[in-house]
């Protein structure tokens, strides 16, 4: 867990310019509950400043969200991630968890550390796991991928991302009448979108997202073909052929027999 001036780093939330806030604790202060403007040095550091302390946890929760909405109202920013401590989880899904199986970034050591009694199945029976472990922040997609680890379908970041992804897959479903049972979403009317299935992986999911997408490329780019002139048509098909028959082989020159 993150510590500035004795106070444990409970949240921070992080914007797209690299400048956050923070909401810290600590029981022995005389002020326990604090928020800070951030941002990271140029070595990485967390560095905080202008602090707005008090006593109600509650106070100083709204403080939080009321001071990353103004900035985002004056500096038009998205919030880029949020972090705290065991919010990110990641399984083991090759090996127990042990010394040199897992990435430790600058900044960001697990926060939690938990091997299962041999592999089982997590994640509502999607993936097997020999345990797991949990970060303050996101570890890159490499990270996970070099130590074989598997992100949460509850990561903040992996569930935003299947947010998007699911109303790309369900218009497809929808369009192709896909059977309910071979179906990765549902329709919400109530909030006129598609929500993932509970079985269904983050890998399963962007697998099929980005193949529905090439399909609908693939199509588009058909279409578009179609709009061109016959000659315009012919010539396209000409250079495709060419293309795949690849770079003509060079005439032979006839021997010099010299004169006779």
């Amino acid at each position: 867990m993150n510590k500035n001036q004795g106070y444990s780093i409970l949240k921070t939330i992080m914007l797209e310019n690299g400048r956050g806030f923070a909401l810290g604790h600590s029981p022995t202060a005389p002020s326990p509950y604090v928020t800070w403007a951030c941002y990271d040095d140029d070595k990485g550091q967390r560095q905080y400043e202008w602090g707005n302390y008090g006593n109600s946890l509650e106070r100083l929760e709204r403080d939080l969200t009321r001071r990353v909405a103004e900035y985002q109202r004056l500096y038009k920013v998205e919030v880029a991630q949020t972090e705290a401590p065991g919010l990110y989880k990641y399984y083991s899904t090759q090996r127990p968890v042990d010394i040199g199986t897992f990435p430790k970034p600058p900044h960001n050591a697990p926060d939690e550390i938990v091997n299962y009694e041999g592999r089982v199945w997590v994640e509502n029976d999607t993936r097997l796991a020999w345990g797991h472990l949990t970060y303050t922040r996101p570890l890159t997609e490499q990270e996970a991928a070099d130590y074989e680890l598997r992100p949460s379908r509850e990561n903040p970041d992996i569930k935003q991302q299947m947010e998007k992804q699911a109303q790309v897959v369900g218009k497809w479903e929808d369009a192709h009448r896909v059977p309910d049972q071979k179906r990765l979403t549902w329709f919400y009317p109530d909030f006129g979108s598609y929500v993932v299935k509970e079985y269904i992986s983050p890998e399963r999911l962007a697998e099929a997202a980005k193949g529905m997408e090439h399909q609908e490329a693939a199509r588009a780019h058909k279409q578009e073909k179609g709009k061109q002139p016959i000659a315009d048509q012919l010539k396209a098909a000409q250079r495709e052929a060419q293309e795949r028959r690849g770079p003509e082989a060079p005439k032979k020159k006839a021997p010099d027999r010299g004169e006779r």
